[in-house]
């Protein structure tokens, strides 16, 4: 199994017997994690292209990974089991069956046309895995083509307008969004943008392929049905896991409520979950998923964006009668948490007063924090008002100084997917 290991830094291998992934919590003690350290696909970012690919800026790879590699380091440094996306994909498609049906899967006449699909998917299956995985992260540039055999003249017709035949996938970093462990089980993520599709299909393979996983025997609460399809789509970063009973969906730009009633109706019917509060908020570049103005950081803490509430519309699920919801309308976010977690002590971490700081460090991801256990959390350096006001509530933060990293548009929980989080001591 893909172990992260940064700057050389070996890490200890991953006990193989280990086939237990549950995430019951935002806080519990994080054991096991999934990332991805920038790579080729984040060199491919250009001035023309930022925009189609979700991007504001363009980042310098070499510091970004530094950055990354320091963020590793910090989670292995509080016992997380630190894994890297890239290894595992390559190890889930070692075999030559699945590796085949995965290129079959990437490589399509829609993508390129009839005679480069089929000239790809044959080269493809041939190559050194290394090259599979960059040209499945990093896409395929016209320029490339010739190396896999292509007429020139041809390259020129097959390519887009940006020269990509397949493009690549920066978001990537983001290892959040493309599925998200709720108890016992996965939701494989519908994702909302044509840049990241793909990101799916290879986590899907992970998951249904790779050795660690393929015999672990989870739920698939969400992707697995012809109805989990766009335009029903849901992220990772839309979905937080609050306590044992109790699932927050976000719906906004990337999450819809089609998809949050799908994935709600499966947790009810499998008794995994007794409550689902759903939270219409509204659309924006600084507002894309739930955890940019809202993460949990304590067993009655939560890091808070208040403006996020204007407009807000946020709805109690509950199981009911013959496949039907019960369903309650709350005031507001705050409201709706203090009814459903039943604890008279939740407080609410805003990052400022309604002012400069208060905008700017939203935008800078202040409240997108990962919990590391309860009451340790990872946060930007550069969100200095944020980080006070958290260690001002009793909360350790574990600063991550990254000045590329954020120019992505995403903090320390967008960077990871967690499979395993001990179980919490809620009566604290």
């Amino acid at each position: 199994m893909g172990v992260y290991t940064p700057a050389s830094n070996p890490v200890a291998a991953v006990d193989e017997s280990m086939s237990a992934y549950c995430v019951n919590s935002e806080i519990g003690r994080l054991r096991k994690v999934i990332v991805h350290r920038p790579g080729l696909e984040i060199a491919r970012l250009t001035p023309m292209n930022k925009e189609s690919l979700l991007f504001d800026d363009i980042l310098w790879v070499e510091r970004a990974q530094e950055e990354h590699d320091r963020f590793a380091r910090i989670l292995a440094s509080r016992g997380a089991e630190v894994l890297d996306f890239r290894d595992l994909l390559g190890e889930a498609l070692a075999g030559a069956e699945v590796r085949g049906a995965v290129v079959d899967e990437v490589i399509t006449p829609r993508q390129c046309g009839p005679w480069m699909s089929e000239r790809l998917r044959r080269e493809l299956r041939e190559c050194s895995m290394s090259d599979l995985l960059d040209a499945f992260l990093g896409g395929i540039l016209k320029s490339e083509l010739v190396e896999w055999g292509v007429d020139p003249l041809f390259a020129d017709i097959a390519s887009n307008r940006f020269d990509y035949v397949i493009p690549p996938l920066p978001n990537l970093f983001f290892m959040r969004d493309n599925a998200a462990w709720i108890g016992g089980g996965v939701a494989l993520s519908v994702l909302a943008t044509p840049a990241r599709a793909s990101e799916a299909l290879y986590l899907r393979a992970i998951y249904k392929h790779h050795p660690a996983f393929a015999k672990a025997g989870f739920e698939v609460w969400y992707g697995n049905e012809p109805m989990h399809g766009f335009p029903a789509s849901i992220e990772g970063g839309d979905v937080l896991v609050l306590d044992p009973d109790t699932v927050l969906i976000g719906c906004g730009a990337r999450t819809t409520t089609a998809a949050a009633e799908m994935l709600a109706q499966r947790l009810f019917e499998a008794e995994a979950f007794r409550q689902v509060i759903v939270a219409q908020f509204r659309k924006g570049r600084a507002v894309m998923h739930l955890d940019t103005v809202f993460t949990m950081a304590d067993v009655n803490k939560f890091n808070f964006f208040p403006g996020v509430q204007r407009g807000m519309d946020v709805y109690i699920l509950r199981p009911g009668t013959q496949n039907e919801f019960s369903v309650t309308r709350a005031d507001d976010l705050e409201s709706a948490l203090r009814s459903t977690l039943r604890r008279d002590d939740l407080q609410f971490i805003a990052s400022g007063d309604e002012g400069i700081e208060f905008v700017r460090e939203q935008w800078d991801d202040g409240h997108n924090t990962l919990a590391l256990e309860p009451g340790v959390v990872v946060g930007y350096m550069r969100n200095s008002e944020t980080n006070h006001r958290l260690r001002d509530a009793g909360i350790e933060v574990l600063e991550l100084d990254a000045s590329e990293l954020c120019r992505g548009r995403g903090g320390s929980r967008c960077m990871t997917q967690p499979i395993l989080r001990d179980p919490v001591n809620w009566e604290r």
